[in-house]
């Protein structure tokens, strides 16, 4: 048997996350753009992991942890959150069950064992709507980021995909479901609270099971990149840090220019914000993130000295307070006036 979920419609988009969620809205109903969708989830975050024992051996994200459940739980105003199952073939049926009920479900997975991509280096994380399946092919079909047509992958490389043990965030059948019961959704009461949320959890800082996001992890690498030359694979952690920052579905800027343009479209709908510039104070920060991925660039592909990464500790300490000032007069803002 063979089901796709009724008027399923994929548009491409940016970065799997957003494009996600914005597929799912737009199945029930709800136009929304990516920015938006990237911005209610309070998509924006930072992390910095160092481990000798994985390749690369520094390792930076500049996402939040849990936008899609953030975005999913501030719109139903019901709790969503990534689940995890240790049976993959249960795991399988789940997704099975799903569209059999014209329910889609997001999963995480590594781009390396989904075989359209031809990934030579893993990347776990990479999030995907399953939305049919083909069980006498053993297919799954998901809609991914930036392919027109749904994408076909068979159910055992899809176990693969989605129970990959690469650091730094090794899988174990991440999903959710979503089932949208919300008929009326209100921006304008939305944009404020996912404003905060964003600007706390940036401030406060997240754990996760990556680790710790926040804008002190900023401050830490700042303090650590000049260390840089004392590793095995300086060239390699430069140059992964350049991709994720510039060319791994970020908009070019560290997901920076995309939560501008969230802000931009936010400040049309309340006006309230236009007069605080948030969303030039972005540009400016999205613009710092580009030149510092280029100076990463630089530094993957020549021969270094220490003030090259002197020079990139600078930018990052100058980022650093940037971003902080910046989420500290966000969550000053009083939305009641």
């Amino acid at each position: 048997m063979k089901k796709i979920l009724k008027n399923w419609s994929h548009m491409p988009g940016i970065h799997c996350g957003s494009v996600a969620i914005r597929d799912i809205m737009n199945y029930f109903g709800h136009r929304l753009s990516e920015e938006m969708c990237f911005g209610l989830g309070s998509g924006l975050g930072f992390f910095y992991t160092k481990e000798n024992s994985m390749s690369p051996t520094r390792v930076i994200h500049l996402r939040g942890p849990g936008m899609e459940g953030n975005f999913f739980s501030l719109v139903e105003g019901s709790f969503y959150d990534w689940k995890s199952e240790d049976a993959s073939n249960i795991a399988n049926s789940k997704l099975i069950d799903c569209i059999d009920n014209n329910i889609p479900s997001l999963i995480q997975t590594d781009i390396f064992y989904l075989d359209y991509y031809n990934s030579s280096s893993h990347f776990p994380g990479h999030i995907v709507v399953v939305c049919g399946y083909d069980d006498e092919n053993e297919i799954f079909y998901l809609a991914d980021t930036n392919f027109v047509e749904l994408m076909q992958v068979s159910f055992d490389n899809l176990i693969n995909a989605r129970n990959s043990k690469a650091k730094p965030y090794p899988l174990r059948n991440n999903w959710f479901e979503v089932n949208l019961k919300a008929r009326d959704i209100k921006l304008e009461q939305l944009i404020p609270i996912a404003l905060k949320k964003n600007a706390q959890l940036m401030i406060q800082g997240k754990s996760t099971v990556r680790g710790t996001s926040s804008v002190e992890k900023i401050k830490e690498w700042a303090d650590d990149i000049i260390n840089w030359n004392d590793i095995v694979d300086l060239s390699w952690s430069a140059r992964f840090a350049y991709q994720v920052i510039k060319m791994r579905g970020t908009c070019g800027a560290g997901f920076r220019w995309m939560y501008k343009d969230f802000l931009i479209e936010a400040e049309q709908i309340l006006p309230v914000l236009s007069d605080l510039g948030l969303s030039e104070q972005m540009t400016i920060v999205g613009n710092m993130w580009s030149d510092l991925s280029d100076l990463l660039k630089f530094i993957s592909e020549n021969e270094i000295n220490d003030k090259q990464l002197k020079d990139a500790s600078e930018m990052i300490t100058d980022l650093y307070y940037l971003e902080k000032n910046l989420y500290t007069d966000i969550l000053g803002i009083n939305f009641d006036r």
